[in-house]
């Protein structure tokens, strides 16, 4: 997870200094899918799909059994399997199928983000109680839930520029990815 979180931030970084077409403040994350370099960025979501899977299975069994929560799992695998779809739904521009993929598009995009974002602050809040995983998990909790409250701003409040509240809501997410793949690595390590 650790190397996937590295990579989607920096070839989704560079994206928005090799499409200048593109105003990154306006533009959101998934208009980077096609056009030049479009196929980096596709690759870093469909390697971002299996590590959510993989820490789906990672976070559950790390943690102690009167803790661990189906849901959290479910809410990473869902997210994990909904990622690529939503990164093939913006290679059918300008076909046929434009309309479905764009209403699918719709659905998987917002999809995947509450997912991710209600699985981080169950797992979180899980992590907080459980004796082994409760020490330096407070940072967890915190992005868990900036990471939420922007996501829902960006909802509730229009007119916001959606590419920069997108793109914060994504380094967030990541930031919590990366935190918690560190933090199943430090407590996997014998004392």
């Amino acid at each position: 997870m650790i190397v996937t979180v590295i990579a989607f931030a920096g070839v989704c970084d560079a994206a928005q200094f090799w499409r200048t077409d593109l105003n990154w403040i306006a533009i959101p994350l998934s208009a980077y899918l096609t056009g030049p370099g479009g196929i980096y960025v596709r690759g870093v979501y469909y390697l971002m799909s299996v590590a959510l899977l993989g820490f789906a299975w990672a976070g559950y069994a790390a943690t102690a059994s009167a803790q661990r929560s189906g849901l959290a799992s479910a809410l990473f695998v869902a997210a994990g399997l909904a990622l690529p779809v939503v990164a093939v739904t913006e290679l059918f521009r300008g076909t046929a199928y434009q309309d479905l993929a764009h209403f699918i598009h719709q659905l998987t995009a917002p999809a995947t983000f509450l997912w991710l974002s209600f699985g981080m602050l169950v797992l979180s809040s899980r992590w907080r109680r459980d004796m082994r995983m409760k020490k330096g998990s407070q940072p967890g909790v915190v992005l868990a839930w900036l990471a939420t409250l922007i996501l829902w701003f960006q909802v509730l409040v229009p007119g916001l520029p959606n590419g920069f509240w997108e793109k914060l809501a994504v380094v967030l997410i990541l930031l919590w990815l990366g935190w918690a793949a560190r933090h199943l690595l430090r407590t996997a390590q014998p004392p």
